[in-house]
Order: C-alpha cells, then sequence, then structure tokens
C-alpha cells in the first residue's frame, strides 16, 4: 500500500485563514516606510483576483517567485525572495492551523506498519516551506516526499502533477503497483477526480457532508478515525 496526503484540510486543518495576518508584520518588516498599510492590503486583494483566474485556468500563481516581486515593485522595495523558514512563518501566521489527533494517529501506525506515504498539495508556498511546517507539528517525519503545485505550476486535478507523484512512489516502492496507491484528500473537484483520471484509488475526506455520483470515489469518510478503520481494513 502507498498512502499520497492531500494537505490543507486533510493533514492540517485551518482554524481561520486571513492574508493580511501575514501581509502585516511583512509590511512592518521591509514596507513601512515606504507606503501605508492599507495600500499594500488593497494591492494585496487586487493579486488574490488574479490567483484566482490563475486557479481557473488550472495554474498555480506562487507566492514567492510571483507575487513578492510585484510587491517590491509597486511599493520600490527590495524584498525579492524568502527562505524556506520566512516561507513558513509567513503561512503560519496567515493559516491558524491545528492537527487533528486523529491523523496523528494514523500517521504514527502506518509509519510502524512502514506504510510508504507522500504528500500532493494545490498551494502558493513551495514544498520546502509546507515540509517546514509539517517538521513543527511533529509530522513530516511520515513522508517521503511533498509536492506543492507553487514548485510544479499547476494544480490539482492536473493529470500530469497526479503523475509526477504517482511515479515517484512507484519507483521507491518497486514492490507495489499502480492499483495499491489511495490518494486521501477533502476536496471532490481536485482530489477525487484527480485521482480518477490518474487511475488511482481515492478516499474523500467529506468533512462537508457533500453528495458525489456514486461510484466516484472508492471511500468516503467524515472522520481521521474512520479512515484509520478503512485503511486497515483494506
Amino acid at each position: 500500500m502507498i498512502l499520497i496526503f492531500d494537505y490543507f484540510e486533510t493533514l492540517l486543518n485551518s482554524r481561520s485563514i486571513d492574508f493580511n495576518r501575514g501581509l502585516r508584520p511583512f509590511w512592518e518588516s521591509y514596507y513601512k516606510d515606504k507606503c501605508e498599510f492599507e495600500d499594500m492590503k488593497a494591492y494585496g486583494e487586487e493579486l488574490f483576483k488574479v490567483l484566482l483566474s490563475k486557479h481557473e485556468a488550472g495554474e498555480e500563481y506562487p507566492f514567492v517567485k510571483e507575487e513578492l516581486p510585484l510587491f517590491a515593485q509597486r511599493f520600490g522595495g527590495d524584498k525579492l525572495s524568502m527562505d524556506a523558514k520566512e516561507e513558513a512563518d509567513f503561512l503560519m501566521l496567515c493559516n491558524d492551523f491545528e492537527l487533528d489527533p486523529g491523523i496523528e494517529r494514523l500517521l504514527a501506525e502506518c509509519g510502524r506498519k512502514n506504510i510508504s506515504m507522500y504528500v500532493l498539495s494545490n498551494s502558493g508556498f513551495r514544498a520546502e516551506a509546507l515540509t517546514e511546517i509539517l517538521n513543527r507539528f511533529g509530522i513530516g517525519k511520515y513522508f517521503k516526499r511533498l509536492w506543492s503545485s507553487a514548485d510544479y505550476g499547476r494544480i490539482k486535478p492536473c493529470k500530469e502533477f497526479f503523475e509526477l507523484a504517482v511515479q515517484t512512489a512507484l519507483n521507491d516502492n518497486p514492490s507495489e503497483d499502480r492499483e495499491n496507491i489511495i490518494f486521501i484528500g477533502d476536496m471532490y473537484e481536485t482530489d477525487v477526480i484527480g485521482a480518477k483520471n490518474a487511475g488511482i484509488k481515492s478516499a474523500w475526506f467529506n468533512k462537508k457532508g457533500e453528495c458525489a455520483p456514486e461510484g466516484s470515489a472508492s471511500w468516503i469518510f467524515t472522520s481521521a478515525d474512520r479512515l484509520t478503520d478503512m485503511i486497515f481494513r483494506i
């Protein structure tokens, strides 16, 4: 068995999300003498609209690679990059993350059983930063590899993005085959459909109790404990 997890609202939940919680300290550190915060906030809202349009086209809008230089260009700054720690700090300010104890128990049990695990995420933040955050929660050690759409350029359900993870996982685990891979995620359109298009099974973390076409997901669960029961019955 090989497990590939979604990141947001699957491994880590966000109690609240506010981009400006990350933007304000960024402004205070690098732009306070160049512009008013309200001006930077308004520009951030403009860039968010660009992000949405990119996502509609199936493309990612990387924060560090594309947005940071635009802030610098608009407000006359020279902060053009971030290292993984800075990027993780920014993202954690924007997102009030929490780790579901049930997910933590699942990962620990899978680790004890030597089940290979990976992460495939839609995110404007790079894989190094996402990994840094998992490490801060003590669960990064369970994953062999993490991919972010910020690095790849396209978002789930892009078949090629899924295939990148699938082929790496199969190369890492030559005794396994495609039918033994399960993708676990909370978004029907990106996770379930993406897994189906890639020819792998899916376990849909259906937190909102949404309706879906019969047979679309291999399994549907509503809690991490039910996911654990399902995984170890296979």
